[in-house]
């Protein structure tokens, strides 16, 4: 039987984020860019959990809007809302088609919790609201992780590069791995993307 993503308790995975370090991906995402530019550059955070990547961005001079499907995280975004230039939207990303104008969109292993049937649809509006010269930076799941059974979008790589059809890739490794998830051992396939409109 299929396991649907929304039996994972994220509301306790999230919680157990507070206190680590950000996450490479959304430095090396941001080091692509220039966010002290005037006006500041926006960030759309897909999957943005209490908010460490988002607080990162902030920081570095992003406009940053943050999204995730895990109503838990709300107070946490709106404590850092009270300082730094962050919005909080509680959205199942899976019925989000329409992101702000971006110039950095982040998504750290949330995407391939996106239904595949939704996927290509969220990925679609992700390209749409990409502007010239900004950068995607997502993990994705192979077609060889442990969790391929269940609703999750899971890619072979064929799949991932056409996904980049028309931008420029920075950056695309493919690793596997034995590891560890928040439920325990795992064997991991990921992809990890940063991509630039031209």
């Amino acid at each position: 039987m299929q396991r649907s993503s929304s039996d994972r308790d994220f509301a306790a995975y999230n919680a157990a984020q507070e206190g680590r370090e950000v996450r490479p991906l959304a430095r090396r995402a941001a080091s692509l860019l220039s966010p002290r530019a005037h006006p500041p550059l926006v960030a759309v955070e897909l999957g943005s959990g209490a908010g460490v990547e988002a607080r990162f961005l902030a920081e570095q001079g992003f406009d940053v809007h943050g999204y995730d499907s895990d109503p838990s995280v709300g107070p946490a975004m709106a404590r850092l809302a009270r300082t730094l230039p962050i919005r909080h939207t509680t959205a199942d990303l899976a019925q989000i088609d329409v992101l702000p104008a971006a110039d950095l969109i982040l998504s750290c292993a949330t995407l391939p919790f996106v239904p595949r049937t939704a996927f290509s649809t969220v990925w679609s509006t992700v390209r749409d609201a990409l502007r010239p010269g900004g950068v995607v930076a997502v993990d994705l799941f192979g077609d060889r992780d442990d969790w391929t059974s269940t609703d999750g979008t899971f890619l072979a790589r064929a799949e991932v590069l056409a996904l980049l059809d028309g931008l420029e890739i920075v950056e695309l490794s493919e690793e596997e791995r034995e590891g560890r998830s928040f439920a325990g051992p795992k064997h991991w396939h990921t992809y990890r993307v940063l991509a630039r409109r031209p």
